[in-house]
């Protein structure tokens, strides 16, 4: 086994040194020096390591394989292990800088339920588990159940059996061997997402597919009105006593916007949103007429929507992107092997970048890109995305024009910032430039099989799994490879992956 390191002294420095009197004192035996706060520590532990490998044994390293296969499903430490558990405790008294914990054997088992996979470490090297909610503050602790199914999924309208036209008889055979469980997985739904769908549901579901896959020809119009809400004679209920929902054309883009029905509103934005099953699901939840409490909803699910505010401005006032700050992951030469301290640079910058004013428009971007964010910020955040658009919005951001030549207003974000936000490089090669990405960006994420209009419980079991790949994976070690599932990969690599097509 590996024994705690002791804390050690600052290097000698001719900088000016740090003021250290307003940081607590670490814990004995706790490796963590004086004023390092946890992404510090995970990062130079993360070198240490690197040079530990250099020089361990083949007894070692097999021993040290062995414990960290042992660690991979975060089974709760036994009594008569000799793992060492630590827990990220921030301190009140100082500003919540958090401090490296040694907690007991009894004490680990109050604890462990507390955190999930994505906020525990486990460093092979010196046996030990980190216990951080930092690492990813909405992490869902494995105590805590799994969101409510309706958090997860919009209710379809309750429709019976006697209400829907009987199908043709060229799909009747395909209807009688359906097996629920197989259309479900055809659909690419797990039981937690679809578990409170009712049996006249399931009916209406089954018998929509006996038609789509029965149909010898593209035309959409052979399906029974009363079996989908978006067909072209759609006779299901789709009006709200609170809400209502018109067509609009911005920048030669189709919006719905969602407005009160009688009701003032009372925010200065107006909600618009591109995705017409969006638009639906408005209507179908009783999310009453406050367009905040709307939008929140829709922010709470990963689902994208604008914030559009209408004014008038003077064509001066908008300036050149090339005017703010960019944000960019920089160039490389090959051959680039990144390490995992190379992440926790990506991930410091994007939470600086994330702090920003007009960074709120990764939050409206909805999917990955909101998971991101989301991991930087903190549900939290959520609320005070709906204030409305940032100072940087007029000058910088989105602009849209309404056929009247109305003019409105939105945060957005920039091609190189989306990019930035997946955590991409470029490489420079002799015969051009290689993009690889620690995340897949939208080109790949949109046409992947986690892509279904909102975050589901998949999306953030492959979220989760990939960040524990990178923690785990990713080498520590200089000069070394890294395998393109953990490390950053190109497009092509994203599409192909089939952690992405599940």
């Amino acid at each position: 086994m590996w024994d705690p390191e002791p804390s050690q002294p600052a290097p000698l420095s001719t900088q000016p040194q740090q003021d250290l009197s307003r940081f607590p004192l670490p814990h004995k035996n706790s490796g963590q020096r004086h004023g390092e706060d946890w992404s510090a520590f995970f990062a130079c532990r993360a070198l240490q390591n690197a040079k530990k490998e250099e020089k361990e044994t083949p007894s070692q390293r097999q021993a040290r394989l062995s414990r960290q296969r042992s660690a991979e499903n975060h089974s709760l430490p036994g009594r008569s292990s000799r793992v060492w558990v630590f827990e990220w405790q921030p301190q009140d008294d100082a500003n919540d800088f958090m401090l490296r914990t040694h907690i007991t054997k009894a004490g680990v088992e109050e604890i462990w339920g507390n955190y999930s996979k994505s906020t525990r470490i486990f460093d092979s090297f010196s046996n030990q588990w980190d216990l951080c909610l930092a690492l990813d503050p909405t992490g869902i602790p494995d105590s805590d159940d799994r969101e409510d199914d309706e958090d997860i999924m919009p209710p379809l309208p309750i429709t019976t059996p006697s209400q829907v036209p009987p199908p043709a008889p060229s799909t009747s055979d395909w209807i009688k061997s359906a097996k629920w469980d197989q259309l479900r997985k055809l659909l690419g739904d797990s039981t937690a997402e679809t578990g409170s769908i009712t049996e006249p549901q399931r009916q209406c579901i089954t018998k929509f597919i006996a038609y789509l896959v029965n149909m010898k020809e593209s035309n959409l119009n052979t399906i029974p009105p009363d079996l989908w809400d978006l067909g072209p004679l759609s006779s299901l209920q789709i009006s709200h006593p609170y809400i209502c929902v018109s067509l609009a054309q911005l920048s030669q883009c189709r919006y719905y916007i969602i407005e009160p029905r009688e009701s003032p509103n009372l925010v200065v934005w107006t909600l618009a949103v591109l995705n017409p099953a969006t638009a639906v699901m408005c209507l179908h939840r009783d999310w009453g007429s406050d367009m905040k409490q709307i939008a929140l909803a829709l922010l709470q699910r990963g689902i994208a929507f604008r914030t559009l505010q209408q004014m008038t401005v003077a064509p001066n006032r908008r300036r050149p992107l090339s005017e703010l700050r960019t944000y960019t992951l920089g160039r490389r030469r090959p051959p680039f092997n990144p390490l995992y301290a190379d992440y926790i640079v990506y991930e410091q910058l994007r939470h600086e970048f994330m702090n920003l004013p007009r960074a709120r428009a990764a939050f409206l971007h909805g999917g990955l890109v909101w998971r991101l964010a989301l991991h930087s910020l903190g549900f939290d955040h959520l609320p005070s995305v709906l204030d409305g658009i940032s100072t940087e919005a007029v000058p910088f951001g989105e602009l849209l024009i309404g056929d009247g030549g109305q003019t409105h207003y939105n945060d957005g974000l920039s091609e190189e910032e989306i990019d930035f936000m997946c955590g991409m490089y470029y490489i420079e090669h002799r015969d051009g430039q290689e993009v690889v990405s620690w995340w897949p960006r939208p080109n790949a994420w949109n046409v992947s099989g986690l892509n279904v209009g909102f975050w589901s419980a998949r999306c953030e079991d492959w979220f989760q799994g990939r960040l524990g790949n990178i923690r785990e994976g990713v080498s520590h070690m200089q000069h070394s490879l890294t395998k393109d599932a953990n490390g950053p990969m190109t497009s092509a690599q994203w599409n192909s992956a089939a952690v992405v097509q599940s």
